[in-house]
Parts: structure tokens; sequence; C-alpha cells
């Protein structure tokens, strides 16, 4: 990515695209794994389905049990941590 920079900005390659992860902050998208050549996308997205809070650093944890306490955590806090105002959002 470094190669990339211009004047303190990431300038993407002509027919190529920057993806971005949902979680801004910790997904790994192009900054972790390079552009998207034009060729390689097919399609678009249509809207935002779900979303939901996750806490900080969840992305972090891999073992089973930590997996089984997040669903845990879903199923329980469905209602009052699901991100209403986003839900079958457009996306432009």
């Amino acid at each position: 990515m470094s190669s990339h920079i211009q004047g303190g900005d990431l300038v993407v390659p002509e027919g190529e695209y920057f993806g971005m992860g949902d979680n801004r902050d910790v997904s790994y998208d192009s900054r972790y794994w390079g552009f998207i050549p034009h060729e390689n996308v097919i399609g678009r997205p249509m809207f935002i389905y779900w979303s939901f809070e996750t806490p900080p650093g969840q992305y972090l944890k891999q073992g089973l049990g930590d997996r089984i306490a997040f669903i845990g955590k879903v199923v329980i806090h469905f209602f009052d941590q699901t991100r209403w105002s986003r839900m079958f959002r457009l996306v432009r």
C-alpha cells in the first residue's frame, strides 16, 4: 500500500477498487489484502439486511468457546443491540 500513497492520500490504481469492510476499523479489507481488479467485480450491493453492534476486539476471538459465547450474545441481545435504523437501508 505504501507505494500508492501520494501527498498523504491513498491513490487507487485505475481499473481497480478499494474494498471497505463492514466494520471499517477492524475489518480485513483492501488495507489487508490489496485492491480489487475490475474484472473480479461481478455485482453490487443492494441493501444492508442486518446490522448488529459487535464488541471491540470480537474479530480477534477465534476459539470455539468465544464463537459460541458470541452467538449467545446475539441471541440474548438481538433486539437491543441490532442497529434497527440501518436495516434494509439501500446502498448507493
